[in-house]
């Protein structure tokens, strides 16, 4: 009987056991940090989004891109995100892309308005795509560009979106990517 009680035991054990593991294998979303919906930021699901990140601001010290440069000042942004369908449309956002102190005044500075630009591969000098027109950057460094008529490449790799001071192609302010505070 005791052995009849310890085969119970231990099958019981390894069903629970597998049960277990098949559970959280059906959840796990392949390690990486999203959401398990191909939106690896953990927002919402974006559709058919080409590109979807986030915006860090540019320092003195940042490289070169593509032949543009930083800009001029130590930048900093409190929120900036970029989204670029295939289809064409580019949505981007800053929320406090301003200079602080002892540098600026917590303001854009002379920066009045943003555009943006795409640029595909290793070391192309040239725009694969640019924004249509500028937008105003209002003191407070708080920004919206929505270009529906964005022309995206059928291939880009290694893209970099750059966001350009007063219509300044070869300087940005803003990059994307993430910067710890």
């Amino acid at each position: 009987m005791t052995r009849l009680v310890r085969t119970v035991v231990v099958v019981s054990v390894m069903a629970a056991a597998v049960a277990i593991y098949a559970g959280v294998a059906a959840g796990h979303n392949g390690g990486g940090n999203g959401n398990g919906h191909g939106d690896r930021h953990g927002g919402k699901h974006r559709g058919n989004a080409v590109l979807d990140a986030s915006l860090a601001p540019s320092q003195i010290g940042d490289p070169t891109f593509h032949g543009v440069g930083p800009g001029g000042a130590p930048w900093v942004l409190k929120r900036g995100s970029v989204e670029l369908k295939s289809k064409g449309r580019l949505e981007l956002r800053v929320r406090g892309l301003v200079i602080p102190p002892p540098t600026g005044n917590g303001t854009p500075g002379p920066v009045t308005t943003i555009n943006a630009s795409l640029y595909c591969g290793d070391n192309a000098d040239t725009t694969a795509a640019d924004t249509s027109d500028t937008v105003p950057l209002d003191q407070n460094g708080n920004a919206r560009i929505e270009d529906r008529s964005f022309i995206v490449p059928s291939t880009c790799l290694a893209p970099v979106i750059l966001v350009h001071p007063n219509g300044a192609p070869l300087v940005y302010i803003a990059v994307d990517g993430w910067r710890s505070s």
